[in-house]
């Protein structure tokens, strides 16, 4: 195993020094495949998630199921379309217990914090510069999250306020009926809000695990 992953760092290496490649170099394509058999367990745990199907259309299967039942958590039948979505969004967010994450700092800190516990879950090589590639990432990632243009987003706000900024964002582009049904605006409102990810190699008409394969095949420095 340890002569596996010795041959991939070499093969990552020789990739950095040449520096045009077409195809995903070996050793991140060994990170994907890592990434994607965790995907597969976490999407294994979500009721009524079908692997095959778009991002989208899971997205939408997960939120339609509690509102027709009545039981979305922390829905509040009075209050507005936007404190429901933020208190929902904020609510599922916390539920991910993602370690060392924390919502009331900076969408920056906590991308940090994020790749680097990312990465030491990957059994890279001890000699392999972890310090580097981390950086390399998290400008990746914070570069093209920059591009997202969406008013009050900002990389440099807590993930609490670029949330509230998100969620306003989605309901003022839904451009939804006021008589449309609280089903059918909060659909509009979540289809508006993956429309405005544009993270290199993401699209909502393709599965979660695609998703996570191109956007890593994007972000990694090799």
């Amino acid at each position: 195993m340890k002569f596996s992953l010795a041959l991939i760092a070499l093969f990552c290496v020789s990739a950095i020094n040449a520096k045009a490649i077409k195809e995903p170099s070996p050793f991140v394509q060994a990170i994907v495949n890592f990434v994607e058999g965790l995907v597969k367990n976490v999407e294994k745990n979500i009721p009524d998630w079908d692997a095959s199907a778009s991002l989208e259309k899971n997205v939408l299967t997960v939120v339609d199921k509690p509102l027709e039942s009545g039981v979305f958590p922390g829905w509040k039948p009075d209050a507005t379309i936007k404190d429901n979505l933020v208190n929902a969004l904020e609510s599922y967010i916390r539920s991910l217990k993602i370690q060392n994450f924390d919502e009331t700092k900076t969408v920056a800190e906590n991308a940090n914090v994020v790749v680097a516990d990312f990465l030491n879950s990957i059994p890279f090589p001890s000699w392999i510069p972890k310090e580097n590639i981390q950086k390399q990432i998290v400008d990746n990632l914070l570069a093209a999250l920059k591009n997202i243009k969406v008013a009050g987003f900002d990389v440099n706000k807590s993930v609490d306020d670029d949330v509230v900024a998100w969620v306003d964002a989605s309901i003022a582009g839904s451009k939804v009926d006021p008589s449309a049904t609280l089903e059918d605006a909060v659909n509009a409102a979540v289809k508006n809000a993956l429309a405005q990810v544009k993270l290199p190699g993401f699209s909502p008409s393709k599965t979660l695990e695609e998703n996570v394969a191109e956007i890593l095949e994007n972000l990694l420095p090799f």
